[in-house]
């Protein structure tokens, strides 16, 4: 898991204070923060130290007539497939992550230092406007939502109609991994106290399961969860996999019909048959999860996927049996 070192908001005053509550409400210790207003920070919690995302650099430094050019990998596709995380199949499927296809564009981009996430933040850059290399894409509640993660930093942009607002925060509270913004305790609260979004309970449920989860009190994750299945029993259905994480870490009877659901509308998602293989082997049904992290390790073309190194290890170990 990710561990929580900062939070960066770039918001109109309005809504300050909330923010300055959230270390005690979530529970989540040393929280530092820096409220940004024209380009000046006119509120700050600590000492705001996180560089920005790697990610989003790196694509704005590409020279555009390179675009169409070969990229150094993967064998076949340009630069433009790269930075479209499309390199290697459907955007936001497959390739949930290319941290190895931007670590091969480095040379191209050049060696300068990262800038930090306050000055990132407080400064308007045209080069995210035209392309959204590094960047998730998201619709919540009306609002155009773009937003990027690092371990230690999350960019969050929120486009409200009417009005624009961003954010940057640093965020380890949830699984964002998997691609899904709203899983996040902090985005959360941004949006509902700041963006002014409706914010449902359900939504909120489940993002506080996975911050007590990362919190390592998974008693009350599992008390949160099961709040949330009581109020909201279409949660094991839905083809989420960050609730099929959730509920596979917590060793739910409910992870089945979400793996189902999950696979049946993804079967193109490593992350969905490693989180679902790993319930199988905690429940120690080794044949079946053997076959999940073989889907992994099998796959043609080559996922290019945390999930792949994480699938062989467990294939060796369960072998073991």
């Amino acid at each position: 898991m990710k561990v929580l070192t900062a939070l960066l908001l770039i918001l109109p005053a309005a809504g300050q204070s909330r923010f300055g509550e959230l270390s005690r409400e979530l529970q989540i210790a040393h929280l530092r923060a820096a409220v940004i207003r024209s380009g000046h920070v006119i509120w700050r919690n600590g000492e705001v130290t996180a560089a920005a995302c790697e990610e989003p650099v790196i694509a704005e430094r590409i020279p555009r007539a390179l675009l169409d050019t070969p990229a150094p990998a993967p064998p076949g596709a340009t630069i433009r497939q790269v930075l479209n995380n499309t390199a290697d199949g459907t955007p936001g499927e497959e390739v949930l992550e290319n941290h190895s296809f931007f670590e091969a564009l480095k040379p191209i981009a050049g060696d300068a230092r990262l800038p930090s996430a306050v000055k990132i933040a407080s400064e308007e850059h045209e080069a995210f406007d035209w392309f959204n290399a590094g960047w998730l894409n998201q619709e919540y509640e009306g609002a155009k939502v773009r937003w990027c993660h690092e371990p230690s930093v999350l960019i969050v942009q929120v486009q409200v109609p009417g009005k624009g607002i961003r954010a940057l925060v640093a965020d380890g509270d949830a699984q964002l991994d998997d691609g899904n913004i709203v899983r996040s305790s902090v985005a959360l609260a941004f949006f509902k106290d700041v963006a002014g979004l409706r914010v449902s309970e359900r939504e909120e449920l489940i993002a506080h399961a996975l911050t007590a989860l990362y919190l390592k009190d998974r008693d009350a994750s599992a008390a949160l969860v099961r709040e949330a299945l009581d109020q909201f029993p279409e949660l094991e259905s839905m083809p989420d996999v960050t609730l099929l994480h959730l509920f596979a870490q917590l060793g739910l009877p409910e992870t089945e019909a979400s793996a189902t659901a999950v696979i049946k509308a993804h079967p193109s998602l490593p992350t969905a048959w490693f989180y679902y293989g790993q319930y199988l082997e905690n429940s120690k049904r080794y044949r079946e999860a053997a076959a999940c992290f073989e889907k992994i390790t099998m796959h043609q073309p080559p996922w290019h996927n945390w999930t792949v190194a994480a699938a062989k290890k467990e294939l060796t170990y369960l072998k073991t049996y």
